[in-house]
């Protein structure tokens, strides 16, 4: 009995000394699952110009002082009184709807209110323009300024804030005495014109950000060759080099 357990423990022996000489086994190693590639985001929308305006226009330029030289610019007293009233008169002309309506009712309150002062100031502009433009005929060139000023005050991207501004002069200015319709005229011109001044401030603005997003997002042209035109140069040809003639010495 005793040999028998001294052959079972050698047995035993023998089977854990074959499995500490087996080989680990290497570990099973589960590759990650491919990167998920996401397409780009899309492009911000293009830039569009401020109110629904054309997508190029002549922009005044800015002056030394850095506000732009619109048509109310650089005006004597008697001139921004009338440009003012030239304002409200396109006003009255152009701002049509159930709000801006109201606008012709008080135009024509505010023509008879200051008949008086607007009749002077005409005839003093008539007097500017015939002292200033000498050798001309100084009322015509003033009608060719009106009929530019009107069409300045008619832009139609600045509709809108323009007729509301407008509304607002013409209610506040037939509620003042019209000895002080002049002073009134000449802050109310500036308030009027700076409706437009903002409008191209922003159209500058647009002009940057368009000019941004064409450099960043958009297409660039595929150059495609015409039919039968190579697409490379063709090689230079080598002219032969014919030695000179040599001279024998006489």
């Amino acid at each position: 009995m005793r040999r028998g357990y001294k052959s079972l423990s050698a047995i035993i022996f023998t089977v854990a000394a074959v499995s500490a000489c087996a080989p680990t086994p290497k570990p099973v190693v589960i590759a990650p699952p491919p990167p998920v590639l996401l397409p780009p985001p899309p492009p911000p929308v293009m830039p569009r110009p401020p109110g629904g305006a054309a997508l190029s226009m002549n922009i005044p330029p800015l002056g030394v002082d850095g506000v732009r030289i619109t048509p109310n610019r650089g005006l004597t007293r008697d001139e921004q009184i009338w440009h003012f009233r030239s304002a409200l008169n396109v006003a009255a002309l152009n701002c049509q709807g159930p709000v801006w309506g109201q606008i012709a009712i008080e135009y024509n309150k505010f023509i008879v209110r200051h008949k008086l002062i607007l009749s002077k100031t005409s005839k003093a502009v008539d007097r500017e323009y015939v002292a200033r433009f000498r050798g001309q005929n100084g009322l015509r060139v003033r009608d060719t300024k009106m009929t530019d000023l009107y069409n300045y005050f008619a832009l139609p991207p600045v509709r809108a804030e323009y007729c509301d501004m407008s509304l607002r002069k013409l209610v506040e200015g037939n509620a003042i005495p019209t000895e002080a319709l002049p002073e009134y005229a000449i802050g109310g011109i500036s308030d009027i014109d700076g409706v437009f001044i903002r409008f191209y401030d922003a159209y500058v603005q647009y002009e940057r950000d368009l000019a941004d997003w064409n450099m960043k997002f958009a297409p660039r042209p595929v150059f495609t060759p015409l039919p039968n035109q190579p697409t490379t140069a063709p090689p230079i040809m080598q002219q032969p080099v014919t030695a000179a003639p040599t001279q024998t010495p006489g």
